[in-house]
């Protein structure tokens, strides 16, 4: 007859075993969230969506945002949020949350307005201010942020605000990068 201790570590080592031949299954992560645009080409953000375009404010501020969708975002996101900002200079291109769509359409910045809460970008406007490099070719991140909840955010929101109302709530992010050619 086996001693307890004996019988027990046994046991335990089924356990371990059994445990480790089914971990990689049950335990395999979920695909990475990614962030894809038609606006950005062989690393280069289309003219249109700066200032090579035509869509422009009273001020010149080009005004097109660029397209945007999110793949393999987690199950629980109800609502995204995006953020776009220049990596040469401490810049805000955009800022927005609570939109409920993983595609972001071409100038969705003002044609999807309503259904997002926008902040102010560096330029002091609302909504999407498009790169203008003022000296040489710059680089651009917009990351993307897949939330669990809305954000309680108002019109007009700054990029501290944002930073401060995001966290907790983001299940996962995923960014893209593209340079706009001065």
């Amino acid at each position: 007859m086996l001693n307890k201790n004996i019988l027990r570590m046994l046991v335990l080592l089924a356990i371990l075993v059994v445990g480790l031949c089914v971990a990689p299954s049950v335990m395999a992560a979920d695909p990475k969230m990614k962030v894809t645009s038609d606006g950005i080409k062989n690393g280069k953000i289309a003219p249109e969506y700066g200032m090579y375009g035509s869509a422009k404010d009273k001020n010149g501020i080009p005004t097109k945002s660029i397209p945007l969708t999110v793949k393999n975002a987690p199950k629980k996101t109800k609502f995204y949020a995006v953020y776009m900002y220049d990596n040469n200079v401490p810049w805000v291109h955009w800022i927005a949350v609570n939109y409920k769509s993983k595609t972001f359409p071409k100038d969705a910045s003002k044609k999807k307005a309503s259904l997002m809460v926008q902040g102010k970008n560096s330029f002091g406007i609302l909504g999407y201010g498009g790169p203008t490099p003022p000296d040489k070719t710059h680089t651009y991140t917009i990351k993307v942020y897949a939330l669990k909840s809305k954000v309680d955010l108002s019109k007009g929101f700054s990029y501290s605000q944002f930073k401060k109302a995001v966290k907790g709530k983001t299940l996962a992010t995923a960014t893209i990068k593209g340079k706009y050619i001065k």
